[in-house]
């Protein structure tokens, strides 16, 4: 999308010029965390800047140090302000996961000394948790601001399945009441994924959804040459003539089937093991990885844990891997889940293979695009056998025209620059719509 001079000037205009142009996010994560909803909330947060005067983000103070050199140039849009608090778990599990109301007063005290502050057109409440809507939504029942959900997966459904044991049904059905609530009353929801969307319409959401795809930097996450991937490997103490399979994300959340990648070793046959290595970047839980390494006694010297990356440097080391992992379980709540890390492992030529729930957003993506990837049941005998496939004639994945073509394939359909734009644009047109449509019945009726 091109952005033309002064593109959100109609549309804000019709919200009165007496009140600063202002986005205002809510957010759990910061973008300078090593969390992808934060680059998510990054790439929004600059797309916002050509439409509104000023955005402000709120958030928990990031963890773990991450170098910030990449977003250098976004330090200095003075458009974008950053406001990180921080933040004590003072409840305990599993209380904390289900509801926070420390987190809760934390972020309705900052985000109401914020919005009186700054007086924002739009409070964007990134969601999950619950405790970001919930604050968001009282502070517009005061009606000077429109409410705006971005909605990342079905926490709802994911809530239900892994917390059913410890509360009683009616904690849910009382929850998914206030998330309804929370939904019905946003001038828009943004779902990550087509299947959120239509959840939303089947739980009797009447809010109009957009779609905004996850996606990736395109401008970062780029294939290289093989010559410029030997060297990557080297600097980043890689195996230079072995296949190489990354994992990068979480390694605590237990959707995310981490022991399938560390167990499908065993099954591999020795002549494939020869040929690979493994190498899991996690900005969480390394240690008990290491630790269930051990318990399943995959000893062999091809599997790596290591820390996590800033994104520049992890770009760099996709670039020179050759297959990714997206290793979600099987539970009906993950059909919607998409993650960030596809369209990052595609964007740099990777070929990715994938698990999880039949009939799911990853089942349909891959049945549509075969060139991209493979998806595959959640078992490690599954994953032994996607990889002694692609061991069997690897010129067939890892050419550099293959890499070339799915880093195209994101760039047209899902880059993230582009995704945060057009949505912006379109925000502002339904408002623009909607006031008119406003003026015109007042104008009839008056």
């Amino acid at each position: 999308m091109t952005c033309h001079e002064n593109p959100g000037n109609l549309a804000i205009r019709s919200q009165g010029e007496n009140k600063k142009r202002t986005l205002f996010i809510m957010t759990e994560h910061s973008p300078k965390s090593y969390m992808p909803s934060g680059e998510r909330i990054l790439h929004m947060a600059l797309a916002s800047s050509f439409f509104f005067e000023s955005v402000i983000i709120l958030s928990l103070r990031s963890v773990g140090k991450q170098s910030w050199k990449r977003q250098s140039r976004h330090d200095r849009n003075s458009k974008v302000l950053l406001y990180a608090v921080n933040f004590v778990r003072a409840v305990l599990y599993p209380l904390s996961a289900l509801f926070d109301p420390v987190k809760f007063l934390v972020f309705l005290v900052h985000s109401f000394m914020l919005s009186k502050r700054y007086k924002p057109l739009f409070i964007v409440a990134s969601m999950p948790p619950l405790e970001i809507g919930l604050s968001a939504w009282l502070l517009t029942k005061r009606k000077t601001s429109k409410l705006i959900i971005d909605l990342r997966d079905d926490w709802e459904s994911a809530r239900r399945v892994q917390l059913g044991r410890y509360f009683p049904a009616i904690t849910f059905r009382a929850l998914s009441m206030v998330a309804k609530k929370i939904y019905s009353e946003a001038l828009v929801v943004f779902a990550a994924t087509p299947t959120i969307a239509h959840t939303l319409e089947r739980r009797g959401v009447t809010t109009q959804p957009i779609l905004v795809p996850n996606g990736a930097d395109t401008s970062i996450f780029i294939p290289q040459n093989e010559s410029v991937r030997k060297k990557i490997r080297a600097k980043y103490n890689l195996p230079l003539d072995k296949v190489i399979i990354v994992y990068c994300g979480s390694g605590t959340i237990s959707y995310y089937r981490l022991d399938i990648i560390l167990s499908c070793v065993k099954f591999l046959p020795q002549e494939v093991k020869d040929k690979i290595y493994i190498v899991l970047y996690v900005y969480s839980g390394s240690n008990q990885l290491k630790q269930m390494l051990n318990r399943l006694g995959t000893v062999d010297k091809i599997v790596d844990i290591r820390d996590p990356l800033p994104r520049k440097s992890l770009a760099e080391v996709l670039a020179a891997c050759d297959v990714g992992m997206v290793p979600f379980d099987s539970d009906a709540y993950l059909l919607c889940a998409r993650s960030t890390k596809l369209y990052e492992y595609l964007s740099s030529g990777l070929y990715v293979v994938s698990s999880g729930p039949k009939g799911g957003e990853l089942d349909m993506f891959f049945s549509a695009n075969p060139a991209l990837g493979l998806f595959i049941r959640p078992s490690a005998e599954d994953f032994a056998h996607a990889i002694s496939h692609i061991l069997k004639t690897p010129e067939d994945f890892f050419s550099d025209d293959l890499r070339k073509l799915r880093h195209s394939f994101i760039k047209k359909s899902y880059d993230r620059k582009s995704i945060m734009e057009t949505t912006m644009k379109a925000l502002l047109e339904r408002v623009q719509r909607n006031d008119t449509l406003n003026y015109m019945r007042n104008r009839d009726h008056g």
